[in-house]
């Protein structure tokens, strides 16, 4: 999660592929379905045998290195609070943006399969970690209850939202002793604790 972030803080096609790449080994998605046999190398270079992670950069990562500036340029403090830091407005079309790659991922043509929203999801994670949310199968069955990324994302938001006003003064990233963290990533944290309840 570490390197995620603070790759992540510029987004270019190599940074993209190292990301998601490290994201799909990680959650354990490179043994089967599109991102089988991904690997990463110990010099950090990918090794993309049916080229699905190219095959993404070229059908989204113009639009998300515009959202990424757009996230920069509007939020007034640490990229790790941005979700909720950025004015509702702003808030509200980077919200729609990034449901809107979520989206155009989900339809990106692949040889070998078709992308699924807990790839798409992990993929946006994987370069937007400061406002995307990693949703892995049964988060989006028994914690999300919606097929909505932005519904989820909203939620998100929403909830962190009302955590923080009745904990004042204590800010959600202040609970991880990692000073870079963003709060999607902290939510995922707490949204896989529900996962494990409610199953």
């Amino acid at each position: 999660m570490r390197t995620i972030i603070e790759n992540s803080e510029r987004l270019d096609r190599k940074v993209f592929k190292c990301n998601v790449a490290t994201v799909m080994i990680s959650f354990k998605m490179t043994r089967k379905g599109v991102f089988y046999g991904v690997r990463v190398d110990e010099r950090g270079i990918v090794n993309d045998p049916e080229n699905v992670i190219d095959t993404c950069w070229e059908n989204v990562g113009g639009k998300l290195q515009r959202l990424k500036r757009y996230i920069d340029e509007n939020r007034s403090v640490e990229r790790g609070r941005a979700v909720v830091n950025i004015s509702s407005n702003s808030r509200k079309h980077v919200v729609e943006k990034t449901s809107e790659l979520f989206k155009k991922l989900l339809e990106v043509p692949l040889k070998n399969g078709k992308m699924s929203p807990v790839g798409a999801s992990k993929i946006l994670f994987a370069t937007l970690p400061e406002v995307a949310l990693p949703v892995d199968t049964a988060e989006w069955k028994f914690v999300s209850g919606t097929n909505s990324y932005q519904t989820v994302l909203s939620t998100m938001i929403d909830e962190i939202e009302a955590w923080e006003e009745i904990s004042t003064p204590i800010q959600l990233e202040a609970l991880d002793p990692y000073p870079k963290a963003t709060l999607p990533g902290i939510y995922n944290v707490m949204a896989m604790v529900a996962r494990s309840l409610e199953e």
